[in-house]
């Protein structure tokens, strides 16, 4: 089994899915960091994390999720978290952090609540 870390992007319906695998501490700190930065060229809509193949993360990707949360409020933008592995959600639940966040089960559920969003900003 493959723990090493490993982020990929792609782009589903105008909103960027950033899936995060393996094991996370400060040795992907920037890495991580920079893969869930707002995005600036308006290019996406949203950001979607899907944690669900974590198996370890510390507080730097903690660290990186509210930096990430915060810079999208700051741009308008959405940000959820999808599939949120049992080693982040016990992080997230330890530092009673998990309130901040958007959570869905699955990618379908993460992009109606991003579409949800969208519409009601828009009134």
């Amino acid at each position: 089994m493959n723990d090493e870390a490993e982020i990929i992007e792609t782009l589903v319906e105008e909103v960027r899915v950033v899936r995060v695998t393996g094991e996370f501490d400060a040795d992907e700190a920037d890495a991580v960091t920079e893969a869930l930065s707002a995005p600036r060229d308006g290019g996406a809509a949203a950001t979607v994390v899907d944690l669900g193949g974590v198996k370890f993360a510390d507080s730097s990707l903690l660290h990186a999720l509210l930096t990430a949360r915060q810079g999208h409020a700051a741009a308008g933008l959405p940000f959820v978290l999808v599939a949120v592995s049992p080693h982040v959600r016990r992080l997230l639940d330890l530092t009673d952090t998990a309130r901040v966040f958007p959570m869905a089960p699955d990618l379908a559920s993460a992009l109606d609540l991003i579409r949800d969003e969208i519409r009601s900003r828009r009134g």
